[in-house]
């Protein structure tokens, strides 16, 4: 399920090992009262370029059609966390301890060396296969 986030603000950018660069985002919003929901997104924008797609069957065809459904060449890693019915004078410090706790467990995950390339490996597949499941109904 995708959730729509409204007017997020991004806290922070590092840039990882492995070069990417990872942004933080606060979308943070008050759900009723003084009770908030407590939102974080991570996103990492990862280029795809025609040499991800060498060794399939009409690689650079299926690279220009790849960019043309997804919109461009650059696919985004992302990740979000929340806590839900947080209180107002608590939502500051709940969003750190959000931040601090994926810094701490994911960064090695996310700026280890092959990390892009699994990544785009996954996003390829899950385009060939809604690919083929196309050409299949069609």
């Amino acid at each position: 399920m995708v959730k729509v986030i409204i007017d997020p603000k991004e806290v922070e950018r590092l840039r990882l090992p492995n070069g990417l660069e990872v942004e933080f985002w606060d979308y943070s919003r008050r759900l009723a009262g003084d009770r908030w929901l407590v939102g974080l997104l991570v996103k990492i924008p990862i280029e795809v370029s025609e040499s991800d797609f060498d060794g399939l069957e009409g690689g650079s065809a299926l690279f220009q059609e790849f960019v043309e459904k997804n919109g461009g060449p650059t696919i985004f890693f992302e990740l979000q966390k929340e806590r839900n019915f947080i209180d107002e004078r608590e939502k500051d410090q709940v969003f750190s301890n959000l931040l601090e706790n994926l810094k701490k467990h994911t960064l090695a995950y996310m700026g280890h060396k092959d990390f892009a390339a699994g990544f785009k490996k996954r996003k390829i597949d899950e385009f060939l296969e809604r690919r083929n499941w196309w050409k299949e109904t069609a």
